[in-house]
């Protein structure tokens, strides 16, 4: 029916089963479109108008996206976006608009010890500093050596200071005997929601990949769980649609002894308690979906939740 678009058959099917014919219709027409590169104005360097004013001049275009006040979707692009000076000096960061979320659904204060779960190559540590105004201190780990590379370089360009960069496996965070008021943990993912920038994927994508990196996320969120204060707030994020790395995953957080937090953000769809012919649990309604047919994005998912 959709063989047009080179899909894995096994994916569409699967596509077909999660949000029936005419959305996926629509998902997979939209998927051919490229995706809008966007940019977060660092308001730790700059003010988002200025940094707008300059970008003007030069020939740059944006409209303005709608859950986040510092962020913009570039509409016209004379230059790279990532070759200007106000780009080199660390006036904004390159980043899709979907991975604003989490930094804002966490919403860190100037007085919180933050976790980072996998933070290279830094867009979300860069972006909670800015929520803190560089108080409060921000603890970012990841264990890939030349995106760590990336985030130090990041961290310095965007007048970061708040940050401690450590190349760590994050089954060792409980060595440290630390316990964070909040942690990000945008998890490793299939990269499912991704198509529209790695078109790839839609061929190479295999059912099995789902579980496999369904398994490690939970290890992450065992570990999240242990070293998280009572009371304290986790965001979970992946860019993927797939039910095994997002709603799953949330129910064994919810196992785990978490319960899951009403979203700020009221522009994304709700999580999926249909999945694949099974029902699950009402407050999985409270996560967030982003749709590249719906909201014009990559495929995106986020949760909110608080250690009981």
């Amino acid at each position: 029916m959709f063989e047009q678009y080179g899909y894995n058959p096994d994916l569409v099917k699967r596509y077909i089963s999660l949000f029936g014919n005419k959305a996926t219709a629509k998902l997979l027409q939209v998927n051919e479109l490229p995706l809008k590169k966007s940019i977060r104005i660092n308001t730790l360097r700059i003010k988002p108008n200025e940094c707008i004013s300059r970008l003007s001049s030069k020939g740059f275009s944006f409209s303005k996206i709608r859950w986040c006040d510092y962020g913009f979707s570039i509409e016209n692009e004379p230059n790279s976006i990532g070759a200007t000076t106000e780009y080199l000096t660390g006036d904004y960061y390159v980043q899709d608009s979907t991975s604003m979320v989490p930094p804002l659904e966490l919403a860190p204060s100037k007085n919180d010890l933050v976790l980072d779960m996998t933070a290279a190559p830094g867009g979300k540590t860069t972006h909670l500093a800015q929520i803190m105004g560089n108080n409060g201190v921000i603890v970012a780990v990841d264990m890939n050596k030349e995106k760590m590379r990336a985030l130090r370089s990041n961290i310095q360009r965007c007048g970061v200071e708040n940050v401690i960069a450590i190349r760590m496996e994050a089954q060792e965070l409980p060595t440290f005997n630390l316990k964070f008021d909040k942690i990000l943990l945008d998890a490793p993912c299939t990269g499912e929601g991704t198509i529209r920038k790695n078109p790839e994927r839609r061929k190479s994508l295999k059912l099995e990949d789902f579980k496999a990196y369904s398994d490690r996320q939970k290890e992450l969120i065992d570990i999240a769980a242990q070293v998280l204060k009572k009371k304290g707030v986790l965001v979970y994020s992946t860019c993927s649609l797939a039910p095994e790395e997002n709603e799953m995953v949330i129910e064994h957080a919810v196992s785990k002894g978490f319960e899951v937090l009403n979203l700020k953000n009221k522009l994304c769809s709700k999580g999926l308690t249909e999945i694949l012919g099974e029902r699950h649990p009402d407050y999985l309604k409270k996560c967030g979906r982003f749709y590249p047919h719906i909201h014009d994005t990559q495929g995106f998912f986020v949760a909110k939740l608080v250690k009981l």
